[in-house]
């Protein structure tokens, strides 16, 4: 199993990536146009027809790139379009593998393992019967209120 995503699922990725730009480029140029030549109707039969068409082919164009994308970034048995669990095991490794070195950062950060590793002796407690506050083991009197242990 690898722990790198191969150029060629890189390049998928880029050029889904790309594709995707393109149609969203493609369907806002509709509005740009639209808005360019508002209140001429010269020509709105054809102008309708070509917003519509670049409008419906910048979603596909959208829709097909962040397909491609998804495929490129996860591989063909990680992303689902290939059904074989050890092949998208090895398909996602790289980013199982980011992911729990991002856990194990969190957790460095937060010092949490450092508490537990000093704490790990089981530490007795004594609750007093008047307010309930927890006492360390060895006292005579609550160190709340000072009531006799």
């Amino acid at each position: 199993m690898s722990d790198q995503i191969s150029n060629e699922r890189k390049t998928a990725y880029y050029i889904g990536i790309a594709i995707s730009i393109a149609g969203v480029l493609l369907f806002l140029s509709v509005f740009v146009t639209g808005a360019m030549n508002f209140g001429n109707f010269d020509n709105f039969e054809g102008q309708t027809r070509s917003f519509v068409f670049r409008a419906i082919g910048g979603m596909v164009l959208f829709v097909a790139g962040k397909i491609i994308a998804h495929i490129g970034a996860r591989g063909l048995a990680g992303s689902g379009v290939v059904l074989d669990p050890k092949k998208a095991r090895e398909d996602l490794k790289p980013y199982s593998k980011m992911t729990g070195g991002m856990v194990a950062d969190a957790l460095d950060e937060s010092g949490i393992p450092e508490m537990l590793d000093r704490g790990s002796e089981p530490k007795v407690v004594i609750r007093c019967r008047s307010c309930q506050k927890l006492n360390e083991d060895d006292s005579k009197f609550c160190q709340e209120c000072g009531e006799p242990i």
